[in-house]
């Protein structure tokens, strides 16, 4: 019943879709330039949202970073360009499984140049 209550307070929608993503990792260096990720974390989606995107990841993300994402489209009939965002991160924790090390929640930015439109219409557009 708690889960219910904090769902209920939510402003947006949580949707149970799983999309790849791209996130673009500030100075790519050290761990991230010794595992080969050369700078991009691949991670997927657990649940989206208008306004964000809560995504199981193999890196711990720095809280309160802003990020630019890439984010493929839910599988369709026709390929689809990817949507770029502006996100930051509002928690990063630990996951509860081997292949979910960590999890984090991403709120996506209004920002000049992004699909963050596109984003909100197809988000709209799968809840209807």
């Amino acid at each position: 019943m708690r889960g219910l209550a904090v769902d209920l307070e939510r402003k947006h929608l949580r949707l149970p879709v799983e999309s790849r993503v791209y996130i673009e990792l500030e100075g790519a260096t050290g761990e991230y330039a010794a595992n080969g990720d050369e700078g991009i974390a691949i991670c997927k989606t657990l649940d989206v949202s208008a306004q964000g995107l809560r995504v199981a990841l193999d890196h711990e993300l720095e809280e309160q970073a802003y990020l630019q994402v890439g984010v493929e489209p839910p599988h369709g009939d026709h390929p689809a360009e990817p949507f770029f965002l502006i996100a930051q991160v509002r928690w990063c924790r630990p996951g509860d499984t081997p292949d979910h090390p960590f999890i984090a929640g991403l709120a996506l930015m209004p920002a000049r140049g992004s699909d963050i439109d596109r984003w909100i219409a197809l988000i709209s557009d799968l809840a209807d």
